[in-house]
Parts: C-alpha cells; structure tokens; sequence
C-alpha cells in the first residue's frame, strides 16, 4: 500500500473515531446526482444499522418531526438561494425505538461549479437532547419561579454598589407607578419616592455592610406622582462579587392593604374596648380554667365587686350580687343563648339571661369563653304579660284567632288517635242589640258568654274568640252524641246568659255548626271551614239552633260542602236539577183562598236526586260570588215561563228575592227592565223583595235600584223588617210598596210581650204610611186572629201554604182564573 494511502486511511480512522466519540453524525449530499450518504456515527445516533434505511436526500425528511420539517426544509433553501452563510437548525429526528432525538444540524455548500452554482453540500448532525431537556428544566424552574412571584404579588430588584444602577423587574416598576422599561435606573430615583419620615430609616437599612450575608427586611412608605401613600415591605441581601464591590438583591411587596387592615383592627379593638366598657349588657370573659380575664363595668356592678377584685377569680369564686349562687352554676357548662332564675336573698324572683361563647384559635384549639349577661326580671314580666296578650282577645280574655289556629293545627296532627270535635259559633241579633243598647252594652254580652262558655266547659278545653260575634270551640272527643249534648249545652248557655240590665229585654241566640275530625290530615282551614258551614246551615234554617257537618267522617246532611255546593250551581242549571218553586201570600182573614201573589224560590236537586235545601246552596253561593247570576236566572226563567199569565193587572204577581251582591250590580235595572218588556210582563205584577241585611250592605246601589223599579211601575218589598234597629229609618230613604215582617218576631207572638209591641208597632206606622204588611213564618191559628186583630193584611207561612214547584202551583191555582180575567179584558 503506497504510503499516502495508508496515511489517508490512518486519517480516516481518526476522523471517524473523533466523530464517535463526539457522537456527531454527518451527511454529504450530492445536488448534481441527488445522491445523499450518512455516515456509521448518523445512524449509530439514531439507533440504527446502516442497512436499516434507504439512503438518499429524502430519509432525513422522512424521520424528521412534523413540526419541524418546514423549518428545516426553509433553513436549506435560504442558504441554497444564498441568504445565508450556513445551515444552522435545531429539528427532532426519529430513533429507531419510536422516541424523538433533538439534534442540532450546521453544514453548507462545500462545491460549486464553473458557473459558480452549488453542486455539493455536507453537514454535521449533533445529538443536543441532553441539552434540551436541561433547557426544558430550566425554563420549568424560571415558569415556577414567576409563577410564585405572581402570587406572592412580589417584584425584584437589584443594585450595583459599582456603577450605582439599580435594574427592577415589571412588577416593581407597577408599584412604583412607572412603564413597565428594561432600562436602568439611578439610585436617586429609589430615593424620590421616599416618604419623608421614612426616608432615614429606609436608607439605613439598604446600605448592607460587604461582609454581611444576613438579609434585612423593613417597612416604609412611599409617595406617588398622585399624591397618594402606600406602604412597601423590602428583604434585602448582600451579593458578593469577586474583584467588583458586588450588589445588593432585594424583593420588595406592597402591604398597603395590610397595614390598612391591621390599622382598622386596632382601632376596632379600641372601639370595642370602649363599646364594652359603656353597655350596659355585662360582659366578662375567661380563660380555659373558668378564671376571669376581662370584667366590664356593667358586669362588676350587677356582681356587686370592683373590677380590679375580679381578675384572677375563677367564676366559682363569683356569686351574683344579693344572691347565694356562684356564676358557675348560673352560667353552667353550655354555650348559647339561656335564662336562668335565681332566687335573690330577699326572695324575690330574679332572672339573668346569658350568652356564653367560646373563643378559639386560628386552627381551632379552645382559649377561653366570653359571657355577655344582664337583669331580665322585668323583661320577663313584660314578656309574659305580652305573651298573653298576643295569643288572647283583649275583650274576652279567650284565645284570639291566631293562637286558635296553631292550637287546631296542634290537635289536628294527633286526629287519628284522639279524634276532635270543632264548633263554630255565630251569635244571633248581636247588631241589634249593638245598635239598641250601644257599644258598650255589646261589649259586656261579649264578655258575658265569653266568661260563660269557659266556665261550662272542660278547663283544657281550647275556646277562642274569632273576632266580632264569633266563637270557636275544640273538644277532644270525636263522638257523636257527646258534641250533641256540648252544642244543646252552649246554645242553652247562650240564651240564658245574664247581659246586663242594659239588654234584659231580649237574650241572644246563637248559630252553631259542629264538626268531627278523624283525619290528622285535614287542614286546619278546612276543619274550621267545616264547622263554618254547618254554622250556616243553622243560620239559615232559622237561626238559635245547631247543625253537624260530619259524623264519622260523612256529611250529616247533603253531602255536599259549600264550596262543592258553588261548584255543583252551574251543572245544575244546564241539567235541570235547579228548580223554581213559590210560596204564596194570603189574606190573614181568608187563608185558605189564592191571592195570586207567589214569592219564587229556587230548589237544587244532587245528580242522585237528593234535595238541596236553600238553607244550604243559597248561603253558599252569597259566600262564593253565585248570588248574583242564581238571582238572574231566577227572574228571567220565571218571567220567561210565566210572563203571558203576568199580562194583565190583577194577574199573577210574582215576588223575586235580591242579595246584596244582585243589588251591587250597576246594570242590574237595565238587564231585568229589558227582560219584563221582551215578554210583556204588567209591572205591577213583579215584586222585588229586598233584605234590610242586601240594603245595608250597598245603600246607595239598593236606593237607586228601589226608584228605578218603581218609577217604571214594579213593586218593591221590603223583607226580614225589624231585625236591624235601622230599620225605620230604610222607610225614610226607601219609597217601598211592602212591609214583610221578620219571622223571628212571628213565631213568638203568642208566648213574648216584646215581640207583640214590636209587630203592633210596625203595622201601626205602615198602615198610616199606606204600606201594605206581610207577615212572615206563620205556623200557627192563634198567629192569624193575632194578626187579625193587629190590622196585618197578608201573611205568608206553612200554616197557609208550603212551597211546591212553581209550575205545579200556577198550573193548579191560577190557570182557570187567569184565562177568566184574559177573557173579561
């Protein structure tokens, strides 16, 4: 082998074990031919055979990261196109295992030809992964260490003691109030900002001795260009530098708010101090041993002892003032609020409420506890005395409607062990003798049966006054024929209760509706509303009586309650089980012959065929909003069906009942005028029956519908007449036709003095007045020579005539007479 081969191979033996050694991988790229070889140290790199992959000038492209194949293809073609010196490209390549290798690749054109263009380049390939993942540590210490300046809200700083400049990270210069510049500062810009009373100090402070590696920390404030003040906190350290004087490094943060803070906390605690020592609550505090620490002026004095002698006594130690029993036992071992009554050592009752409080650490370890206290003995007298004046009625002394209902709500969630028995009671004529005797009067019946239904009842038994004239009763029983002979009892009591000299002419009667609740989930509303509407029921059967609702769970009448009733009207109207029925008005002298005056009432019928009686339906629908629109289809059905016998004067006269809702209707005159002229109906021969209650209730409404009807020719009546002391006095305002005297004064003719003046009275002034009388209810002969005798004109009663279905009574009564008087016109 000729020696410059030899030395050529020696060479080469060196270069390629220089290039292992350094692990570099090097390709040589032939641009004419396209031909691109990789020498044994590129694949060793990569973890590769040489055999293992095709060479050529597009393997490196092959095995290169996506993310970094157009950066380095565009590193290449700048330099290729001359733009640059060399290839210079950091770029990820594939190892034979899967995992990426980063390699930093440098080479360039190493021949060209004659007309200067490259023909032949080659490069060197450097593994640098070890490289990058220090980088990648590196720039996770650097996120790390921002990431915990950022929450810290700390900036960083540092001075040079040789060229006197200080350099300031962002957040520095933010607190500062300056741009947010790389550029370096003088010292005397630190010193501008200075507050002056601080200035000294914080000079001092930042001027560390060469030889001293402790670091420093102080607080001072600073001036912005706004004027305004905020207090900064430093930690600073010396920096020793070989051969230069070093640096000082600091961190500095604001602690405005905290200084803020803490300053409002101390004065706070100076509020609180003073707060306690002027309230007249008595406060005290103790440690974990139960020996006081803290004694306001307010708690010596209720003590009895000077504060100075209180510190340091344990509440053992400590009794009350006037009393024998130690704050311990007052107090106890419980936190909250409590009263505790002590007995004083002049005997009287003395009450002490207390709060008592623990006081705890940060992490929840007990330090003590603080006691607030004071003298509640009046304000338990007071509270009592409201107490009972707020769940009773002022008058009678009874429960008042609020206290009822939590007591029924209470007795009705044990109703499925101890069945009870809700009563309602109404009292009757309560008005008139308000308006007869006066308020006062009223009042002292109030408190008479109030007193007298408490003293004949059980004394657990819950009696209450609802409000007005109406009593509400619970009886723990649910039997039947116990709250039968209780409600015979209470009406008794009622009637015979002793009102007063006052009131001696006429006792008061009561309506009382009574019912049994078996069922715990009954709502209270419900319950009472049951007895409500058994109270009705009583009411309108004629009042000074009692009725059931339930017996066992079920309806002791119809079945159906009030609103049921409301709900059933409509149904019954479009199906015909609402139906008219009339009552006639007779002569007192001939009762036995047809008048021709007929009052029309209305009769319901269940889907079963069970009677409704307007006892029931009729109170219903005036409490729900039926009244109105049951009182016009009464008028137009019945005119409607009977206006041809009503044509002629002397023909039948129809009487129609108005409630006060019907009254209250400002187009009420308008839709029945148009109704009577549409069938051709002689006005004289329609009555409209008006209650003093329906002309109370709306005055005016009633008085303009009175003149309307009558102006047109109809005929109006007033009905119920004295039940109300006002009742003269509608006389004045109403110009009616009738007088219909109330049945309650009818039924007792023959038996009460009273009721007869009453009725005498009444005829009297009616007859001079030119108004015609009816009286009401009359059940009796004896009633009619009585009102024979009296001068009362017509009566109207089951002795006379029971109500019957209008069609029935007209076709039987009136049909022959009617044509009779239609021929002789």
């Amino acid at each position: 082998m000729p020696a410059s081969e030899s030395t050529l191979t020696a060479g080469q033996h060196i270069w390629e074990h220089a290039l292992h050694r350094a692990r570099l991988g090097v390709w040589d790229w032939n641009l004419v031919t396209g031909e691109c070889t990789y020498s044994d140290t590129w694949f060793e790199m990569l973890g590769y055979a040489r055999g293992d992959l095709e060479q050529d000038s597009e393997l490196w492209l092959r095995i290169t990261h996506p993310d970094d194949r157009d950066r380095a293809l565009e590193s290449g073609n700048r330099h290729l196109a001359g733009e640059t010196d060399a290839i210079e490209t950091e770029l990820r390549l594939r190892h034979k295992r899967g995992h990426w290798v980063w390699v930093l690749d440098r080479g360039g054109i190493i021949e060209r030809n004659a007309a200067g263009e490259p023909t032949r380049m080659v490069g060197v390939q450097t593994d640098i992964s070890s490289l990058k993942n220090v980088e990648r540590a590196l720039e996770q210490v650097n996120r790390s260490y921002d990431l915990v300046l950022e929450a810290s809200v700390t900036g960083m700083w540092s001075y040079d003691l040789a060229s006197g400049v200080s350099h300031w990270d962002d957040r520095t210069r933010q607190m500062f109030g300056m741009p947010a510049l790389p550029a370096p500062l003088e010292a005397k810009i630190w010193h501008s900002f200075l507050h002056p009373e601080d200035k000294e100090n914080a000079e001092a402070a930042h001027a560390l001795k060469p030889e001293g590696d402790t670091p420093s920390a102080i607080r001072y404030r600073i001036v912005l260009k706004d004027g305004s003040i905020r207090h900064m906190e430093t930690r600073t350290i010396f920096v020793p530098d070989p051969g230069t004087p070093g640096s000082i490094l600091g961190t500095i943060r604001d602690v405005s708010e905290e200084v803020w803070a803490a300053d409002a906390l101390n004065m706070e605690k100076e509020k609180l101090r003073v707060t306690l020592s002027s309230i007249s609550d008595a406060v005290l505090s103790t440690d974990t041993g139960g020996v006081i620490t803290f004694v306001n002026p307010a708690a010596a004095r209720l003590i009895g002892r000077p504060q100075s002698q209180l510190i340091g006594l344990s509440l053992s130690q400590v009794r009350i003032t006037q009393t024998q029993v130690p704050l311990s036992a007052v107090f106890g071992t419980q936190t909250g609020t409590q009263t505790a009554d002590v007995v004083r050592a002049d005997l009287d009752d003395f009450s002490v409420r207390w709060t008592a409080s623990a006081i705890r650490a940060a992490d929840g370890t007990h330090l003590g506890s603080v006691y607030t206290f004071q003298d509640v003995t009046e304000q338990q007298k007071q509270q009592k005395a409201l107490s009972f004046a707020a769940n009773h009625d002022a008058l009678t002394g009874l429960l008042n409607r609020s206290a009822f209902d939590a007591k029924l709500r209470e007795h009705i969630a044990q109703a499925d062990v101890q069945p009870i028995t809700v009563i309602y009671i109404d009292l009757d004529y309560f008005k008139g003798l308000n308006d007869f005797a006066g308020h006062a009067a009223g009042d002292m019946a109030l408190q008479t049966i109030g007193a007298a239904l408490r003293d004949g009842l059980p004394q657990d038994t819950i009696v209450a006054r609802l409000g007005g004239d109406e009593f509400a009763i619970i009886l723990d029983t649910g039997d039947f024929d116990a709250a039968d002979a209780i409600a015979a009892n209470l009406l008794r009591t009622i009637q015979n209760a002793d009102l007063g000299i006052s009131t001696a002419h006429r006792n008061l009667g009561a309506s009382i509706g009574v019912a049994l609740i078996h069922d715990s989930q009954t709502a209270p509303a419900d319950a009472l509303a049951f007895a409500d509407d058994a109270c009705y029921r009583a009411k309108s059967s004629g009042r000074n009586q009692y009725a059931f609702f339930s017996r066992l769970g079920e309806t002791a009448t119809s079945g159906l309650t009030a609103a049921r009733i409301v709900a059933d009207i409509a149904d019954a109207r479009a199906e015909g089980r609402l139906q008219l029925y009339g009552q006639e008005l007779r002569f007192i002298r001939d009762p036995w012959v047809c008048s021709g005056h007929v009052e029309v009432l209305a009769r319901m019928r269940t889907r079963s065929g069970q009677m409704i009686s307007p006892a029931e339906f009729i109170p219903a629908a005036e409490r729900f909003g039926m009244a109105a629109p049951l009182d016009r289809w009464i008028i137009q059905t019945a005119l409607q069906r009977h206006g041809h016998t009503m044509q002629f004067r002397g023909g039948l006269s129809l009487a129609f009942n108005l409630s006060a809702q019907t009254l209250s209707d400002p187009a009420l005159w308008e839709t029945i005028d148009q109704v009577i002229s549409d069938h051709g109906v002689y006005r004289g021969n329609v009555v409209f029956e008006i209650t003093e209650t329906a002309a109370f209730t709306n005055f005016e409404a009633a008085e303009r519908f009175v003149r309307a009807a009558r102006a047109s020719g109809c005929r109006v009546s007033l009905d119920d007449f004295g039940t109300g002391l006002s009742s003269f006095e509608y006389l004045r305002r109403f110009p009616v036709d009738t007088i219909k005297i109330d049945g309650s004064f009818i039924q007792n003719l023959t038996t009460q003095q009273f009721d007869r003046e009453i009725v005498a009275a009444i005829s009297t002034i009616a007859h001079n007045m030119g108004y015609d009388v009816v009286a009401e209810k009359i059940e009796s002969p004896q009633d009619l020579n009585i009102l024979s005798e009296m001068g009362v004109r017509f009566g109207q009663g089951f002795l006379m005539h029971r109500p019957e279905p209008l069609e029935q009574l007209i076709d039987r009564e009136f049909a022959g007479q009617l044509q009779g008087i239609a021929q002789t016109r």
